[in-house]
């Protein structure tokens, strides 16, 4: 076996599933919520109840949706493990769970503390425990550019010039609020990564600190505004893990951010490929993209990094597209490009909530049905990537159309080999493609994976192909024996 492919195949963070979990929409569990941690102005709902966009406070620096609650908690997350095992997951990520005044806790308190609402760190630990039984990895949500404006360490450098953590900030009056805050937000003061101490604490307490609990890596929130200090984080948590993961929010092209991480949040490539599924992007344009993105960026990047087409910042994928067809064409994009796909709590069972905050509805978890149809696709295309390693660890390589969306998947063993097609038009389109695999057989029948049928022979090294609007192929040669006989026996 090649030592890459040998590597690839060891390495946990190549190729898997990852499940994003935001807590407070995922489950209650057993016990019902503790009213009293969500004082006013907070407001806990029913679970049923879906969210709806509030206005601005006048009293706080925030909008009412930001602090309407539904009780999830890391105990509830406990109870509902089987059912992310049984998905096939291999990485759970959650968003923050780190003590914040908000739903969302990307406003950290303190980042040393679990969130009273989600529990506390035995409860922690309990999740690790049995995450651990489960063989299933966790990565943790880390806000490392800005805190919460009601931090009691910001609170003393704002109101006490001479105060130890005055320079854990940047206070002026060329800003809005007197001091630099994300994207001008009053309730995110940014955080100064050029004052020693701030990269003393984050670096050499709070991500070790974790990573020594048992977490395996860090998703990093609006990782392009910590620049240079990336390498530095991804020092301290190889430092500590050295087969921990560092995965970067980047919504840039992403070839830079890949050399200092060691993966990012496919955002551009999730753009390229709705954008093609709504017939914005033709697919042979589409092809040729995403080809030149793949080879900026590196096979090795691509595939630890995380194809994702929605998440808590997103609309889900069933209100922008729309038809199943597009639908379809999408998720199968997501699970056979090179990647580690990125599974949103509730897209599996086909959630369609519009922009935040419709995107963070509860769970329904009364309406899980076994047979629901997206439930059903989702699970037969994990079964696929589960099955066929050239979708977890292969090399990717464009084949060449005149419309379609066309490329191959292969690994050392020449029988794993699988070529992806897509039609995302609505037009009938023919294609003829070159097979570029010397050890592939002419004449060889193919099957499509998704309905399991021989549904072409290849003449010389030719596939030959007319495909309806809007369909999609994951095809695998059958060189098998016929009346006994086979060429390609001493491969």
């Amino acid at each position: 076996m090649s030592d890459k492919f040998l590597l690839r195949d060891q390495d946990w963070r190549v190729g898997g599933i990852v499940y994003q979990v935001f807590v407070d929409r995922f489950s209650r569990g057993p016990t019902p919520p503790k009213v009293e941690l969500y004082p006013q102005p907070k407001r806990l709902y029913a679970w049923q109840t879906l969210p709806n966009r509030g206005k601005k406070r006048i009293d706080y620096p925030h909008y009412e949706h930001e602090l309407d609650f539904w009780g999830g908690t890391i105990q509830g997350l406990i109870s509902k493990l089987n059912y992310i095992q049984s998905l096939g997951v291999t990485t759970l990520y959650l968003n923050p769970i780190f003590h914040a005044f908000t739903n969302h806790k990307y406003d950290t308190i303190d980042y040393m503390t679990i969130s009273p609402e989600y529990g506390t760190m035995a409860d922690f630990k309990s999740l690790l425990d049995e995450l651990n039984k489960r063989d299933i990895r966790l990565v943790l949500d880390g806000v490392f550019n800005h805190m919460s404006v009601l931090s009691p360490i910001f609170q003393d450098a704002l109101k006490n010039p001479n105060s130890t953590y005055r320079q854990w900030f940047i206070f002026g009056s060329e800003y809005p609020h007197g001091y630099r805050a994300w994207h001008n937000l009053a309730s995110l003061p940014e955080l100064n990564l050029e004052y020693q101490p701030v990269r003393d604490f984050i670096f050499k307490k709070v991500i070790p600190h974790y990573l020594e609990l048992g977490i395996s890596g860090w998703r990093l929130d609006t990782a392009i505004e910590l620049g240079r200090y990336l390498y530095d984080i991804q020092d301290a948590v190889h430092q500590t893990k050295p087969d921990g993961v560092v995965i970067g929010e980047v919504n840039h092209y992403p070839d830079y951010w890949v050399r200092m991480i060691d993966g990012v949040m496919q955002l551009p490539l999730r753009d390229l490929i709705i954008q093609t599924c709504l017939g914005f992007i033709p697919g042979n344009v589409f092809n040729r993209q995403v080809s030149a993105y793949i080879a900026d960026v590196g096979i090795e990047s691509m595939l630890t990094s995380w194809i994702l087409l929605e998440n808590h910042d997103t609309a889900r994928i069933k209100h922008d597209l729309g038809d199943l067809k597009s639908y379809t064409i999408a998720k199968v994009l997501q699970f056979t490009l090179p990647g580690t796909v990125n599974l949103y709590q509730g897209e599996e069972i086909g959630l369609a909530g519009g922009p935040d905050p419709e995107n963070r509805e509860p769970f329904p978890w009364e309406t899980l049905q076994p047979l629901n149809p997206t439930y059903v696709f989702h699970q037969s295309l994990i079964l696929l990537r589960q099955t066929h390693r050239a979708l977890r660890i292969g090399e990717y390589r464009m084949l060449e159309t005149a419309r379609a969306i066309a490329f191959m998947r292969m690994t050392d063993r020449y029988q794993e080999t699988l070529i992806i097609v897509a039609n995302p038009s609505n037009q009938i389109i023919e294609e003829t493609l070159i097979i570029p695999h010397g050890l592939i057989l002419s004449h060889c029948p193919w099957v499509d994976l998704l309905t399991s049928q021989v549904i072409l022979q290849s003449w010389g090294i030719l596939l030959k192909l007319t495909l309806q609007p809007k369909t999609v192929l994951v095809l695998q040669p059958q060189q098998l024996p016929k009346n006994g006989y086979l060429p390609s026996k001493y491969y």
